[in-house]
């Protein structure tokens, strides 16, 4: 993955929110080029998920301790998974570790009233946090929050066009291959090889992989807390 350095500014400044968008979107390596996504990173603005301590940070490109463990990932890694999951309108998709609700706003944006958006976070308090964060945002009503443990998805809701996970896993659970939509369902997850796997179903018993070097996320965690 790489950053448009050509565009950082001194590491005493920090970004605004236009600024964070120019560097995702322009020079010869944006990371963001599908229309729809951009405008969400331009609609759902990252400062309304940050502790209220940390808004000052909100639009440089780091990833924020939200306490107990707990980041949000840097704004260059969001959009970079968002671009390899490429949503769409009307579709439905699966956010594996809701933290304080960023990611799955953006897809809510991208899929529209026609689409739907389930957002599985294993801690209560983040689960709550990132509820309240979405009433921020009400015309945006696609977004179901859920309080569980999603290392095994959401199979009752299965199909999805599209499934994001938020922190690293050893191996991909083949439960998660499976919630894919046959013929075009795609699975964004890290894993602690330091990369990022991009899975595509493309039938009943065939899947397609790319592996993506140079990621790196927190391991991920089991049971509720």
């Amino acid at each position: 993955m790489k950053i448009n350095l050509q565009y950082a500014p001194s590491a005493s400044l920090n970004w605004t929110k236009e600024y964070m968008v120019k560097v995702l979107t322009t020079g010869d390596d944006a990371i963001l080029t599908d229309p729809m996504l951009i405008n969400a990173f331009l609609k759902i603005d990252r400062k309304d998920f940050m502790p209220e301590k940390l808004e000052h940070l909100a639009y440089n490109d780091l990833e924020i301790d939200i306490g107990y463990g707990e980041k949000l990932n840097k704004p260059t890694a969001v959009a970079q998974m968002l671009t390899y999951l490429k949503p769409k309108f009307g579709g439905k998709y699966l956010d594996i570790g809701s933290g304080t609700g960023y990611v799955a706003m953006l897809l809510g944006f991208v899929a529209g009233d026609a689409g739907h958006v389930y957002s599985i976070e294993r801690i209560q308090w983040l689960w709550e946090i990132a509820r309240q964060n979405a009433q921020k945002y009400p015309n945006i009503r696609n977004v179901e929050f859920l309080y569980r443990d999603g290392k095994e998805g959401l199979v009752q809701k299965a199909p999805y066009d599209g499934i994001h996970v938020a922190f690293a896993f050893n191996e991909i659970p083949e439960s998660l291959k499976t919630q894919l939509k046959v013929n075009g369902g795609i699975l964004v997850c890290p894993t602690e090889d330091y990369n990022v796997r991009v899975v595509e179903r493309k039938s009943i018993d065939e899947y397609e992989e790319e592996i993506v070097s140079g990621f790196v996320f927190d391991k991920g965690k089991e049971g509720l807390a």
